[in-house]
């Protein structure tokens, strides 16, 4: 064979600077697809001021970023769709009738056409939105637009999951709060009777139906908790301006003590092997200071409580109740309570034996699931307490407790005599009495003064709290040596998670596409 053969078989390589410039533009096109645009949910209790919320969150980010946003009021949804769902036209006579039907006829809706049928409806919506920008600019790729959706408002878990699988990086999710008082104050304003108001209030929390409203659970989820309670419209917007600063980057954030302290909690709660639910706690002094954390799990013989331990790794001296085969003692005893109470009840002649299955469910289901007696786990706010008093003594006094859950009656006797004076939760616990048995001592209401406050947390989710307080690669300073600060033009700043805009309308797609077999699809209004 030739030289001359040899040196034609031998691929060619390209010279380096060609390569590199092939390299350049092949990032410069991916970079081009990413995604400006932001989804934002939000959720809130009925009587909360959401509708408030989404309208000062359009106007920050019009006037200070110059996103275009538009707010999709999913209930638009319910409303057009309820005949269809429902074979129904009623006639609205009072605001307590309007709401009521409202709430049963998106019932009716997510249970005819699924769970999430709320939220396929609006993200079938912004399909037609970017359709109808990508006919105006003429190009066949999807380009980024500074566009904001703001979805009002999410009241079942599915929807917030759907929104999530779709948009990923660039959906953000906010829970607004308002306290029972207030939410009631701002309902009684529309001639709703007590019974009308409460009877709403414990629908919209947590209906006992799949197809229900679920506003607790998805609330809790949140990637930002917004309490109302206390702030004025400066101080409202104020707050989402900061939510906004660190979800582009624009402004150097750092956590506030309440924020760091329920990270703390959070984290701890990692540490439980509890079968019911792993709960978190972190005290503080007044000052925000860390004196302690705990969570909920088994006590071990010599103090503490039993953990993993890298001397004994399968956990042969592990004796906490996922490891030594019995399941939960609580569930157990509580079991064997109810079909005792069945058995006095066949005894004394109060009910047959062919009644037993259905008095024996309706037991289980009734307030006997509160009764915590019979758990061999302490809960996490005893053993922050119990490690805190150990430790820092009189610095308990005065102090703060920050909680994944909002605290037992049995815990809130702890609390009380403690002296911590402020407790901040972000998951509510319905089985808990302690305002009931302890209100001499303990409220809800921030006006008290002399009481120990119980509170809905507020600020950065612990689930978001490293992503969105953590630079990574984006600069804070001036890169030629000034060494000052980068003052961001906020009409050009870009959100720090951009993902290609190549992909979401492919999920967005499919979505639609489920719609369509439903026989459910919005029309579009170019």
């Amino acid at each position: 064979m030739s030289l001359a053969t040899v040196a034609k078989a031998v691929p060619v390589e390209e010279p380096k600077d060609e390569t590199e410039e092939l390299g350049k533009k092949i990032k410069e096109f991916i970079k081009e697809t990413h995604s400006e645009e932001l989804v934002v949910t939000l959720c809130g209790f009925i009587g909360t001021e959401i509708h408030k919320v989404a309208g000062r969150l359009k106007y920050i980010l019009e006037s200070s970023f110059e996103y275009k946003t538009e707010i999709i009021e999913l209930s638009q949804y319910i409303k057009q769709y309820s005949a269809i769902a429902a074979g129904l036209n009623k006639d609205i006579t009072s605001r307590f009738d309007y709401l009521r039907n409202l709430i049963g006829e998106g019932n009716v809706l997510r249970n005819k056409y699924g769970l999430s049928v709320l939220a396929e409806l609006a993200i079938q919506k912004i399909i037609f939105d970017r359709k109808n920008v990508k006919e105006q600019q003429g190009d066949e790729r999807f380009k980024s637009i500074r566009r904001c959706y703001i979805i009002d408002s999410l009241k079942n878990q599915e929807e917030l999951e759907l929104f999530r699988l779709v948009y990923r990086d660039i959906h953000y999710s906010i829970g607004v709060f308002s306290s029972l008082d207030m939410r009631r104050k701002t309902l009684s304003g529309d001639n709703m009777k007590d019974e009308e108001i409460d009877g709403l209030i414990d629908r919209d929390s947590g209906e006992e139906i799949e197809h229900g409203q679920q506003v607790r659970e998805t609330f809790t989820q949140s990637d930002f908790f917004l309490r109302l309670d206390s702030y004025s419209s400066d101080e409202l917007d104020s707050r989402l301006e900061r939510f906004l600063h660190l979800i582009f980057g624009s402004k150097v954030i750092t956590p506030t003590i309440e924020e760091t302290a329920m990270y703390q909690a959070s984290s701890a709660a990692g540490n439980s092997a509890c079968l019911s639910r792993q709960v978190g706690a972190a005290l503080t002094d007044k000052a925000g200071d860390l004196l302690s954390i705990g969570w909920n799990d088994v006590p071990s013989f010599g103090g503490g409580l039993y953990q993993a331990d890298f001397s004994d790794p399968l956990g042969k001296k592990d004796n906490r109740c996922f490891n030594i085969g019995k399941g939960c003692w609580n569930d157990k005893e509580k079991n064997l309570m109810a079909a005792e109470l069945v058995n006095v009840l066949i005894d004394e002649g109060l009910i047959t034996k062919d009644k037993r299955p259905e008095a024996l469910e309706k037991i289980k289901n009734s307030k006997i699931k509160g009764l915590l007696e019979f758990s061999r786990a302490i809960h996490a706010e005893m053993h922050a307490i119990i490690n805190g008093c150990q430790t820092a003594g009189e610095r308990v006094k005065g102090g703060m407790l920050f909680v994944t859950t909002y605290p037992c009656h049995n815990c809130a006797r702890h609390i009380i005599v403690s002296g911590i004076t402020k407790v901040y939760y972000i998951e509510p616990y319905r089985k808990s009495l302690s305002i009931k048995l302890h209100n001499d001592a303990i409220s809800e209401d921030e006006r008290e003064k002399e009481k120990v406050l119980i509170l809905m947390y507020d600020g950065v989710s612990p689930s978001k709290y490293l992503q969105l307080f953590r630079t990574f690669k984006m600069p804070r300073k001036d890169t030629k040596g000034s060494g000052e600060p980068i003052q961001y033009d906020l009409k050009k700043v870009r959100p720090k998670a951009m993902p290609s805009l190549e992909a979401i309308p492919i999920l967005e797609f499919k979505v639609s596409e489920l719609l369509k077999k439903k026989g459910l699809e919005i029309k579009n209004e170019s």
